[in-house]
């Protein structure tokens, strides 16, 4: 039976032929030699290896034969319709990389008689004078790279190399790493962007092997040697062995490019899939770097390793969790799941609901307990409903206490955050307690009067909560903490031997205090990936503060896998100059990420009225659709549910259906949502709508508070954007009525 190894296709295979190649590869695995395949050589051909096969009377396979023993080995290409087929199969090379020893497949344009010989005396770029400034740089040229130096030293194929050198535009740039093999093109990014050779080396896994003399593989055949080359880390980007298993080629084609992250990894992102460390990790990378597929990998890694273990995935919100659940059964639907916490197997839920799972499972008196220790002495009651029971209890304490407190402090935000971060984070149940607290981290200081003042609605805050018998969910997170703990002093088992926690950034003090327990110390108990970009609901947390040590054991993502170049730029550019803090407290600057892909610029679209934008918007959808562009593939996000409204109201009035995301209908319309649904979402096109000064930045958000709060307010409004912006794969159109956001890039710093 011929073996298969797929390469993840450059081109975009129709939906309507999947089916048939997926019949053609199915017949290729139980017998090559099938009349109805025509397997068949050419003639003319650059590679005596290539093949073409019979997918129907359309479409053809372009496959590369490897001899392997008594049964060959096929390098799947792709399909194309016949003519097309014969070309590309006529100037193809599966080729072993010279410097890298790895397996590549090479489209030949036309001879390059200016190809100059390998030189291996080169060790360093040499000086090349940069070009005049145009509006798009070269950052192979800006850098000092040459031809040498790329072919020799870094490994490139000449005509790639030559291409990228020479590339004017940055579309013609990203056109040579879309072509090139996955390796190649995603080096060249790396070094245009001012990456190290030898860091995107050590990334991608390349060793030269020239430097290696004992991997040398004298009396292998050369289609022997490619065999071996197909499991190294780097070929790994792009080529998948598939062995006999009908489910793993029908995944990898009906997946398509979209889903290729089920089956190629870059090897950066496999190396903390699968690794160790003696304790907590963190991932940190922007949207789109691919931090969530390594969280679904790392749990489908840890859960072959030990089928028993019992793995905790989790995140801030329900909706990205139940994502998380389903993007889990796409990569493995024979992953074993847990359906209760502490089972053996990958346990998904919210971070909220999991701290309520906990919290119920204790008996009464231990509830009593924690409460007690949280809340304070007043609490006799174990029954609490996590949520408000009033509309407001803030504002009603506030309203109902003589405090003395100016109104910047006297504010919901300002106390949500300190009865969060302060008095939570430290299981403060009485005043003596709070006066004596250090506020480390807090921007606004407090005086011991403040502090009295602020304690004074604190007490009246929890005496409304008592009375409505209600519990937050911050306090029910710092209880469940307080109950864990506990369990672990009277020697207990934990709940869970790993805790995967994705969007880390989200979450709030008493939620670290909650995850530091649910898991217990020891070997791979905590992986944490965040964005400090994309924090729209938690604060910023320093991690040592609650026993997670990660020094030492934090790595960084920096290729951007879903938005464009063009769309990354501009949605950056929106965060510029805002001071970015992570989870340690450390700056957290934008610079080093750059995309995989390229597409058109963004595009501003300013109008006079609100009439005048709806036609704007209207117009693009029909565009899109007329493109054959799916509906649920487009997504329009606003900052209000009552933008939101308008918008509805108004295309329905323009005979254009869009539907809620949470309510997608059939998926052939356009789905709309805020930009806090938004978050973890991807679309093909995006639409932001009414990016203006009344709706963005988001007065509620930044109005009656100290500087510290409102400068934080105003940062999670720029995330706010950023997230909005970087849900878009291909094309983003930013539009608004009247004056432009203030937190919209400049007209003279538009991408180009």
């Amino acid at each position: 039976m011929p073996g298969i190894i797929f390469a993840k296709t450059k081109d975009k295979l129709d939906n309507s032929v999947k089916p048939a190649v997926m019949n053609f590869l199915e017949k290729l695995q139980n017998d090559d030699s099938s009349p109805g395949l025509h397997i068949e050589p050419l003639k003319n051909v650059t590679d005596t290896r290539v093949r073409t096969g019979r997918v129907n009377e359309m479409w053809r396979a372009v496959l590369f034969r490897l001899e392997t023993g008594k049964t060959p080995t096929y390098v799947y290409y792709g399909t194309w319709p016949h003519d097309k087929a014969i070309e590309v199969a006529s100037r193809s090379t599966l080729q072993m990389n010279p410097v890298f020893g790895i397996p590549e497949i090479i489209e030949q344009t036309m001879p390059d008689p200016q190809a100059p010989a390998f030189v291996h005396s080169i060790t360093a770029p040499a000086t090349v004078p940069p070009t005049p400034p145009t509006t798009w740089k070269n950052g192979l040229v800006e850098r000092g790279y040459n031809l040498l130096f790329l072919i020799d030293t870094a490994g490139l194929d000449a005509q790639i190399a030559n291409k990228a050198l020479n590339a004017k535009t940055a579309p013609e740039f990203h056109k040579v790493t879309d072509k090139a093999p996955d390796w190649q093109g995603l080096l060249i990014l790396d070094l245009a962007s001012g990456v190290s050779l030898e860091d995107s080396k050590r990334d991608l896994g390349l060793v030269d092997q020239r430097d290696h003399p004992e991997e040398a593989t004298d009396g292998q055949t050369d289609d022997e040697k490619l065999i071996a080359g197909f499991d190294k880390e780097a070929a790994k980007l792009q080529f998948a062995f598939i062995g006999d298993a009908p489910d793993a080629l029908r995944e990898v084609i009906e997946g398509g490019n979209a889903d290729a992250w089920r089956t190629f990894l870059h090897p950066e992102q496999r190396r903390y899939a699968d690794g160790s460390w003696n304790g907590p990790f963190r991932l940190t990378g922007g949207a789109g770097t691919g931090k969530t597929v390594v969280i679904l990998h790392r749990a489908k890694a840890l859960a072959q390793r030990n089928p028993e273990s019992r793995i905790i995935l989790t995140t801030f919100t329900r909706t990205l969790a139940s994502s998380l659940s389903s993007s889990l059964l796409k990569l493995d639907s024979d992953l074993k799941l847990a359906k209760n916490l502490g089972d053996a197997g990958i346990y998904t839920s919210g971070i909220d609901a999991l701290a309520l799972q906990v919290f119920n499972a204790a008996s009464a008196s231990e509830r009593k307990d924690a409460l007690r220790a949280v809340l304070g002495e007043g609490h006799s009651t174990a029954d609490l409903r996590p949520g408000n029971g009033v509309s407001n209890p803030w504002k009603e304490a506030i309203q109902n206490t003589d405090h003395g407190l100016d109104l910047e402090l006297a504010n919901q935000t300002f106390l949500e955050q300190e009865y969060t971060s302060v008095v939570l984070a430290n299981f403060v149940a009485t005043r003596d307690g709070y006066v004596k607290v250090p506020r480390v981290g807090r921007g606004t200081a407090l005086t011991r009067p403040k502090r009295l003042g602020v304690w004074k609605i604190i007490e009246a805050y929890r005496q409304n909560q008592r009375i409505s018998e209600n519990i937050s969910f911050p306090e029910l997170a710092a209880a469940s903490a307080y109950l864990l703990k506990q369990r672990t002093a009277a020697g207990k088992p934990a709940f869970a031997d790993h805790v995967l926690i994705d969007e880390a950034q989200d979450l709030h003090a008493a939620h670290w205090l909650f995850l530091r327990e649910l898991a217990g110390e020891g070997k791979d108990d905590l992986f944490i990936a965040e964005d400090s970009h994309q924090r729209i609901y938690g604060q910023k947390v320093p991690l040592s503060r609650y026993g997670i040590a990660i020094v030492g054991r934090s790595r960084r993502l920096s290729l951007n896998y879903r938005t464009t170049a063009q769309n990354l730029e501009y949605a950056v550019s929106m965060l510029k100059g805002a001071n970015i803090e992570d989870l340690e407290g450390e700056n957290q600057d934008s610079k080093g990420y750059h995309s995989a892909r390229s597409g058109p610029n963004p595009e501003e679209a300013g109008a006079k009225s609100l009439a005048d934008e709806l036609d704007v918007v209207a117009k693009h959808i029909r565009q899109w659709k007329a493109q054959e562009v799916p509906g649920n593939m487009i997504g329009i996000i606003a900052r209000t549910k009552h933008q939101l409204q308008k918008l509805q109201t108004g295309l329905a009035e323009r005979k254009l259906e869009v539907r809620d995301v949470d309510y997608p209908g059939d998926g052939t319309a356009p789905l709309y949502m805020t930009m806090h649904r938004a978050k973890g979402m991807e679309f093909f096109k995006v639409i932001l709508f009414g990016i203006n000064e009344s709706n963005v930045p988001l007065a509620l958000a930044t109005t009656g508070l100290a500087e510290a709060e409102r400068n934080d307010g105003l940062l999670r409004e720029r995330s706010l954007l950023y997230v909005a912006a970087t849900r878009a794969r291909d094309e983003l159109v930013v539009s608004w009525s009247g004056t432009p956001s203030e937190l919209l890039p400049a007209a003279n710093s538009k991408v180009s």
